[in-house]
């Protein structure tokens, strides 16, 4: 698998701009996340509960099945010789592990929205709302009680910073997660502090100019620039992309990766000497599994693994700090799923794969929507590596044309039948594209975590920042 680590390398350190340059970059960057006058002693002897913490650092993985988690660290393991980040952070002494029951107001099977809201309001929302209970009362979200409480506040995400996750944390719009224009007005409205993701779609520069003191980066050089220096004192507004940021396994150069927004979004917001609150998402791993595309999957969630990497160590070397990693559901249920060495070596084939799916749809239409097996063959060799079998390609052909190729229809949909016939080579397999109604996996650790519970839910898991961070309840707004 050293190749396929060569390669990730490659991308994380593109021509003109290494991971050492882009720390030296941010100069300062160290100094401000361990300055030792932004360490509070007082909330390290503070008991569970009420003011308990100064800081939060909220991490999700969306749509990490355990199967991602699993699958994820024996990649990287594989890769480097070393547990993810996820792992060693859950053996810690002083982390806290439960199971999180993820279901919605109306579903036993949530969407993101609904997960997002219910961590951000305290009580259970209907799929697809944001911020508004079933009952019709909108609710202040916990980032805007947190600004209003003196802190500092942040979203760090690769998806577009108006999308249902980032969302569930600072808006609330009767019309739902699809409002995307309100949404980020909203955020802007709300004073989020450093927002850092895609999104210029509806973060439009004619929305911008209604608001003063907010620094616009657009790419990687750009946030570097950025981690200090005489703009400090602005809000800190990175749009990398028109809409989602790209999947890790076909990231250019321009955008940087999600630990490094992490870096940068710490750095900032720990000067604030009231304490901050930021959400950091890996989106788009919830986005790979809906395709059934593994590679792009994994590759996102390891992506994923660095940036917990950066707010562990940050939180680490201080004693007032609350972190949660979690994810708002499961996703599509993927596994390796073959015996000896067939699913090994498939496994070590995944991680060269050099493209996502989306990719593959992308070279599918651009061939007018109608491609010849040869040319499928072409494409899907491209991305993968993977040669296709004759009856793979007809399959694949056989859905992309429409028809029902598998038994369970919903399995059969978009891309689901390509991720199948490559698990006939990487021996990894779907359940469906859809989200799962499985518990997951939550942890916990810093100052107000000792009262987590081994089960709970998404508003228990509000109750447990609100009481940390000494919040109030949300109000109807």
């Amino acid at each position: 698998m050293s190749e396929a680590n060569d390669d990730i390398e490659a991308r994380t350190c593109p021509s003109g701009l290494d991971r050492r340059e882009f720390l030296a970059a941010g100069a300062g960057i160290a100094a401000a996340l361990a300055a030792p006058g932004l360490r509070r002693a007082a909330y390290a002897r503070g008991t569970p509960g009420r003011g308990a913490a100064l800081n939060l650092i909220f991490c999700v993985s969306d749509g990490m099945s355990s199967g991602t988690l699993t699958m994820a660290d024996m990649m990287i393991r594989a890769q480097t010789g070393k547990s993810s980040r996820w792992l060693e952070f859950q053996g810690r002494s002083g982390t806290r592990r439960a199971m999180l029951n993820t279901s919605s107001a109306d579903s036993l099977v949530t969407d993101s929205a609904a997960a997002s809201a219910t961590w951000g309001i305290g009580e259970p929302v209907n799929n697809e709302s944001i911020g508004m209970t079933p009952d019709g009362r909108l609710l202040s979200p916990i980032l805007l009680r947190a600004k209003e409480a003196g802190k500092a506040t942040g979203l760090v995400t690769t998806t577009r910073l108006s999308h249902a996750t980032p969302a569930g944390f600072i808006a609330c719009v009767p019309t739902g997660r699809d409002d995307e224009a309100a949404i980020a007005e909203q955020i802007l409205e709300r004073g989020v502090d450093v927002m850092l993701g895609g999104g210029a779609h509806y973060l439009t520069d004619a929305l911008l100019a209604k608001h003063t003191g907010v620094h616009v980066v657009r790419t990687r050089e750009e946030l570097a620039g950025s981690a200090a220096g005489p703009r400090d004192s602005q809000r800190l507004l990175g749009l990398f992309a028109e809409q989602h940021m790209s999947y890790e396994i076909e990231r250019p150069d321009s955008e940087p990766t999600l630990a490094e927004m992490t870096r940068v979004a710490l750095a900032r917001l720990s000067r604030a000497p009231g304490g901050f609150a930021v959400q950091i998402e890996g989106g788009r791993v919830d986005h790979a599994a809906h395709s059934n595309d593994a590679a792009s999957m994994l590759r996102d969630q390891v992506a994923f693994d660095e940036a917990i990497g950066v707010a562990i160590d940050f939180a680490s070397a201080r004693d007032d700090t609350l972190v949660i990693l979690t994810t708002d559901h499961g996703n599509a249920n993927p596994g390796l799923t073959e015996y000896g060495i067939k699913g090994n070596k498939g496994f070590e084939r995944l991680a060269g794969c050099r493209r996502s799916f989306d990719w593959v749809i992308r070279e599918v239409k651009a061939a007018g929507g109608v491609v010849d097996g040869e040319r499928l063959r072409a494409i899907v060799r491209e991305s993968s590596g993977v040669t296709l079998e004759d009856h793979e390609v007809a399959m694949v052909l056989r859905a992309f044309s429409g028809e029902a190729v598998d038994p369970y229809l919903t399995a059969g949909r978009s891309t689901g039948p390509l991720g199948s016939v490559l698990a006939n080579h990487f021996g990894v397999a779907f359940l469906s594209p859809n989200h799962t109604s499985d518990y997951v996996e939550l942890l916990a650790a810093g100052p107000g975590s000792e009262g987590l519970p081994a089960y709970l839910r998404h508003r228990d898991v509000h109750r447990l920042m609100i009481e940390a961070l000494d919040l109030p309840e949300a109000r109807v707004m």
